[in-house]
């Protein structure tokens, strides 16, 4: 019998090249990379991917220079190790593709290139792709037009063209090495530059297998297309609704007190006080989450004549309002805070609020974002009376509720 390690050394090694280098020309403006569909970025959905797919032993992201230490840190972080390389890509779609395919490893037989944009793609549609490639040297997915297709010129339609004999292209497209080098040395050489790399195989006289797309298998390419993606990766889920809440908190600092904000002691000679720690921070974004959902204010839940509360740490409130939240069918997508003090300096201190934050927030410290600035010695902040405040939150229904109208 053939254990699966000798089933793994028959077969030739398989490397992915992920293109996220474009500059979505088409999306107003929109980072259709980096955009969330479905909770996480885009391009992630594409990477995800081809790590479930037992049919890839290597993956490269190639991205724009902008995004290639971002998504370098976010692979180590998350421990992918089957992405071998993200590298930088280049002026073009082809030169992207070439730059991905010199960062594969050189035992790589069999070579899949995708675009990011296409964050639909299925285990069952890369290993067609591969398994047409290893036989054929080259193969396309692709799917039959399903509209009446004319020809024009001049406003004006010249004829109907015969769409049975037409295919819409998709990615992956996948490739024997030598057949996916040679084409792109060629194209080089004639200075062509084809809209994708089965046009460059086609031009060597190198026969290109069609095999069946996916019609989910869309491209992102204009701003409408997220919402369909955004509802097939929900899972069919209705789309979740959003609000948006203001906060603002203020306390006086005085002396026998300790100054805390976003859950870290700050060394001071005052402190804010308060019934609570008086973390104006954390106050100001209970507040703005609690205004967010309609759900009322920071008094009303946690007032100051309340034993409960006495002492209460900024922390606890706020993974409290994270509860009340959810009895309101909500939960916080992102907070950005700004804290106004004269004194003390506390940009040192960011990293650890936000930290603090984001675990009572139940969020990545990507989402908290948190500012400071003085009022240059005016009103009670530039006096060094108080500390202030202020909060905006945006919060999601949940995947299960829908907001009243």
């Amino acid at each position: 019998m053939t254990s699966p390690a000798e089933k793994a050394s028959a077969r030739p090694r398989c490397g992915a090249v992920i293109v996220a280098a474009g500059s979505a020309a088409r999306m107003a403006g929109i980072d259709k990379v980096m955009t969330r569909v479905a909770g996480k970025p885009l391009v992630w959905h594409s990477v995800e991917a081809f790590l479930r797919s037992d049919e890839i032993d290597e993956i490269v992201i190639v991205t724009r220079a902008d995004l290639e230490e971002r998504l370098r840190r976010e692979v180590d972080d998350r421990g992918l190790t089957k992405v071998r390389r993200v590298v930088r890509g280049g002026e073009t779609r082809q030169e992207s593709s070439r730059h991905g395919l010199a960062a594969l490893s050189r035992d790589v037989d069999i070579v899949l290139v995708h675009d990011a944009a296409r964050p639909l793609v299925t285990g069952e549609l890369i290993e067609r792709v591969v398994r047409a490639a290893a036989t054929d040297g080259a193969a396309v997915p692709g799917v039959a037009p399903v509209s009446t297709i004319k020809t024009f010129a001049d406003g004006a339609s010249l004829g109907t063209v015969d769409r049975t004999t037409l295919r819409e292209a998709q990615t992956p497209q996948g490739f024997r090495r030598d057949v996916l080098a040679r084409a792109f040395a060629a194209a080089i050489r004639d200075g062509y530059d084809g809209t994708d790399e089965t046009s460059l195989v086609e031009r060597t006289g190198e026969r290109v297998a069609i095999v069946e797309g996916d019609r989910r298998n869309l491209k992102i390419t204009v701003p409408d297309d997220l919402a369909v993606a955004e509802a097939f990766l929900s899972g069919g889920q209705p789309p979740r609704r959003t609000r948006i809440g203001f906060g603002q908190d203020v306390h006086r600092l005085v002396e026998g007190r300790p100054l805390v904000l976003g859950g870290v002691t700050i060394p001071h000679t005052k402190g804010l006080l308060g019934h609570s720690d008086a973390d104006v921070l954390a106050h100001a974004i209970c507040d703005a989450l609690l205004g967010a959902a309609g759900a009322g204010d920071l008094g009303e839940h946690f007032p100051d004549t309340d034993d409960e509360w006495k002492g209460a740490a900024g922390a606890t409130l706020i993974a409290r309002t994270v509860e009340i939240l959810s009895g309101f069918g909500y939960v916080p997508v992102n907070v950005d805070a700004m804290v106004s003090a004269q004194a003390p300096r506390l940009a040192s201190w960011r990293p650890e609020m936000v930290k603090n934050l984001a675990e009572a927030l139940r969020l990545p410290e990507s989402s908290v974002s948190v500012k400071f600035g003085t009022t240059e010695r005016l009103g009670f902040e530039g006096r060094e009376e108080g500390i202030s405040a202020t909060a905006v939150a945006l919060v999601a229904t949940l995947p299960s509720t829908s907001e009243n109208p």
